[in-house]
C-alpha cells in the first residue's frame, strides 16, 4: 500500500483499472439487446440482485452502473480508511442536502458510492440487522408475513460467512455461532486488532449490567445492549457487495452483464395494448454531452439505485407528484405524491473525552512515518491497527419506559426492546464535521446516533435534467422529539466514560463539548454539531395496509399503476432500522431475488 496522500492524488487521473473484473463492460456498443432484466445500479442491493437472477442460466441479466469499478481502491479496501472514503472523492456523488433549518441553516455534505459496490463500498461497514421487532413492524405494516423476523432471518444466515478476525483471536465470548452463516458471499468479522478502550467498554457493562448491559450477540434479533461490532470484512479487506456478489466465478458468468460509467437517465413507458403503463426499458448515457442509448429487458426494469437515486429516476421518467413534475414540463407517467416523501435519516454526534494515554489513534493521523509502518505491517503480514473499523464495539440503548417524552410523543421505537439510540467508540478523535482535529492531546470519542427519528423530510428534483443533483432535505431535527433523545444520549454518554471502568483514562470533556451543561447548552450543542450518517431511507415506500395508508411500492416492491418496474433499495423501507442499514439491505434484496424468481418461475 502506497501512502495515503499519494493514493489519493494517483486516483484523481486514473481512469481506474478493472482487470480482476474482466467482464465489465464501458462501451454501451458490447452490451447485447435480448435481457430478461435490466437492474439500474450496482450498489447494495442491485449486485444481490444480479447474483442470485443469473443463478438461473436461462435468465440473462444486464447491470447498468453510473460509476466506476472498485478495483484498485485501496482507500476503500482496507477497513481503517474508512472514514476517509469519503467524501469528496472520485467515487462518490458528493451531493450536499438543503440548508437544514433546526441546524442552524447548516449546508451538509451527504455522500453516496458512485462505484461498483455502492455505499456498501464506502460505509464504515458496521453490520447490524436491526430487532426482531423492527422486521416484525414491517410485516404488520405491509401485511405481508414475508418480511417478519422469521422469515427474513434464514436470509441474514443465507448472505454471510463468518470468517475470523485478523488476528485469529478467542471470539467464544465475543459473538453466538448458532445465529450467523458460513457459507454465504458477504464476509462478516469481529475486531481483529487489540484495542486499549477495548476491555473499558466490556468492563462497564459488568460494572452497570442495568444501564449498559451486555449483549453476546446484538444481531440475534435481541437487539439491546452492548455487543462486540460485528463488521462486513473479510479477514483484513471490506467485504463489499461489489466484492461479495461480483466476485470473478459470479460476474464471469456467460448470463450476466455489467455496464460501467453509464448513468441510467429516464424509465421508458408504453401503454400501447395496456391498461396501465409498462417500463419497456432504460436509456442512459456517459454523461450531458454524450450519446444516449437504451435497452429494453423482456420480464422487468429492477431499480437499485439508493433512496436517492431510484427516487430522481422514478421522478425524472414521470412518476411522482403530478404538480411537481408539470411545473418542470416532465409529462406525467403516473401521478403519486408519496415519491420523494418520508425521507428518514439518523442524525449523529460525536462526543469528544480527553484521554490518559499515549496509544489512541491520534498520534498515527499525526505522524505520517507512523502510518507507513502500519500500512507495511498491514500488507506484510495482514495485521495490525489498519485490519479494524471505526469502533471495536457497539451498543443500542433506550429511553426508560417511564420518562417524561412518552407524555408528549409517542415512541418511536420498533417495539419496547427495540432501542433509541446507539453509541460507537473511536480511541482517538473522530468528527464528521468539516473541522481540524486537535494537533496535540490524546481523545477517546463516542459518537452518538439517534435511531428511532421522528424528522421526516423530501427528495424532490432540482431541474428536468438528470445531471443535476436533487434536492435533498433530511429535515434533521425538525421534531421536538429527536432533540429530547439527542439530549438524553449525550448525558448517557458521559455517565458511561465517568463509569468507574474509565477512572485514570477519562480526564473529562474535551472542549467542544465542555462548554455544554446546561439543558438549554446541550440542545444548543446539539443543534452546532449534528450531521448525517448517510442512512437515508422511505421515499418509494412499502404501501400499508391500513385505511389511508399509501406508498409508491406494493410489498413485493413492485411499483404500484405501473407494470415491469420493481424498486430494490432501502427506500422502500417505511421504518428506518435501528442501526446501520447495510445488512437490511442485503437481506431485502434476497428475499427479493426469490420474490422475482418465483413470480417468472
Amino acid at each position: 500500500m502506497r501512502r495515503l496522500s499519494f493514493l489519493i492524488s494517483s486516483l484523481l487521473f486514473s481512469s481506474l483499472s478493472i482487470s480482476s473484473h474482466a467482464k465489465l463492460l464501458t462501451d454501451p456498443k458490447q452490451i447485447g439487446k435480448d435481457y430478461d432484466f435490466v437492474v439500474v445500479g450496482a450498489g447494495t442491493a442491485g449486485n444481490v440482485i444480479a447474483n442470485r437472477l443469473t443463478e438461473n442460466p436461462k435468465w440473462k441479466v444486464l447491470v447498468v452502473e453510473a460509476g466506476i469499478s472498485n478495483d484498485g481502491l485501496e482507500l476503500i479496501s482496507t477497513p481503517y480508511f474508512a472514514p476517509t472514503a469519503s467524501p469528496n472523492k472520485p467515487w462518490t456523488w458528493n451531493y450536499t442536502t438543503t440548508p437544514q433549518v433546526a441546524l442552524g441553516n447548516r449546508t451538509l455534505n451527504y455522500e453516496r458510492g458512485k462505484l461498483l459496490g455502492g455505499s456498501s463500498s464506502i460505509n464504515y461497514m458496521i453490520y447490524t440487522r436491526g430487532s426482531s421487532e423492527y422486521w416484525d413492524s414491517i410485516a404488520k405494516y405491509s401485511g405481508d408475513s414475508g418480511w417478519s423476523w422469521k422469515t427474513i432471518y434464514p436470509y441474514f444466515k443465507k448472505l454471510e460467512t463468518f470468517t475470523p478476525p485478523a488476528d485469529h483471536h478467542d471470539t467464544s465470548k465475543q459473538f453466538e455461532p448458532s445465529v450467523h452463516g458460513f457459507n454465504g458471499p458477504l464476509g462478516v468479522s469481529l475486531p481483529g486488532y487489540p484495542n486499549e478502550i477495548s476491555g473499558r467498554i466490556i468492563n462497564t457493562t459488568n460494572a452497570d449490567p442495568t444501564t449498559f448491559p451486555f449483549n453476546l450477540d446484538g444481531n440475534s434479533g435481541n437487539q439491546l445492549g452492548i455487543s462486540w461490532l460485528q463488521a462486513s470484512i473479510n479477514d483484513t479487506v471490506r467485504s463489499s457487495s461489489a466484492t461479495a456478489y461480483l466476485a470473478p466465478k459470479y460476474i464471469s458468468r456467460p448470463n450476466l452483464d455489467v455496464l460501467i460509467e453509464q448513468q441510467v437517465t429516464k424509465i421508458l413507458f408504453s401503454k400501447a395494448g395496456r391498461t396501465s403503463p409498462h417500463a419497456t426499458g432504460i436509456q442512459f448515457s456517459a454523461g450531458p454531452s454524450s450519446p444516449s442509448f437504451t435497452v429494453s429487458p423482456s420480464k422487468e426494469v429492477i431499480l437499485s439505485g439508493g433512496t436517492v437515486g431510484s427516487t430522481q429516476l422514478l421522478l425524472l421518467s414521470g412518476i411522482g407528484p403530478s404538480s411537481e413534475l408539470s411545473s418542470l414540463k416532465i409529462p406525467v407517467v403516473l401521478s403519486n405524491p408519496q415519491v420523494g416523501q418520508n425521507l428518514v435519516d439518523h442524525p449523529a454526534l460525536a462526543n469528544h473525552f480527553f484521554a490518559n494515554s499515549g496509544n489512541t489513534l491520534d498520534d498515527l493521523k499525526r505522524n505520517a512515518t507512523d502510518l507507513e509502518l502500519a500500512e507495511e505491517q498491514y500488507n506484510n503480514t495482514g495485521t495490525g491497527v489498519l485490519v479494524d473499523t471505526v469502533s471495536p464495539a457497539i451498543a443500542f440503548l433506550r429511553l426508560p419506559s417511564n420518562d417524561s417524552v412518552f407524555r408528549q410523543f409517542p415512541d418511536t421505537a420498533s417495539g419496547p426492546n427495540s432501542p433509541h439510540y446507539e453509541f460507537v467508540w473511536r480511541d482517538g478523535w473522530a468528527s464528521f464535521l468539516p473541522i481540524t482535529a486537535p494537533t496535540t492531546g490524546n481523545y477517546t470519542t463516542i459518537t452518538q446516533v439517534v435511531v428511532a427519528p421522528a424528522s421526516r423530510g423530501t427528495i424532490t428534483l432540482n431541474s428536468s435534467s438528470p445531471w443535476d443533483s436533487p434536492l435533498i432535505d433530511p429535515a434533521f431535527l425538525t421534531n421536538e422529539y429527536d432533540i429530547i433523545l439527542s439530549r438524553f444520549a449525550i448525558k448517557s454518554a458521559r455517565a458511561f466514560m465517568n463509569a468507574t471502568s474509565w477512572a485514570g483514562f477519562n480526564l473529562g470533556l474535551a472542549p467542544d463539548a465542555a462548554v455544554a451543561q446546561t439543558d438549554d447548552e446541550i440542545d444548543d450543542f446539539v443543534r452546532s454539531n449534528t450531521v448525517p450518517i448517510y442512512h437515508p431511507i422511505g421515499t418509494n415506500r412499502i404501501q400499508g395496509v391500513g385505511k389511508g395508508e399509501t406508498g409508491v411500492v406494493d410489498s413485493k416492491l413492485l411499483v404500484k399503476g405501473v407494470t415491469g418496474l420493481r424498486v430494490v433499495d432501502a427506500s422502500v423501507f417505511p421504518f428506518i432500522v435501528a442501526g446501520h442499514p447495510e445488512a437490511t439491505i442485503y437481506a431485502l434484496a434476497e428475499r427479493t431475488s426469490d420474490v422475482i424468481k418465483q413470480t417468472w418461475a
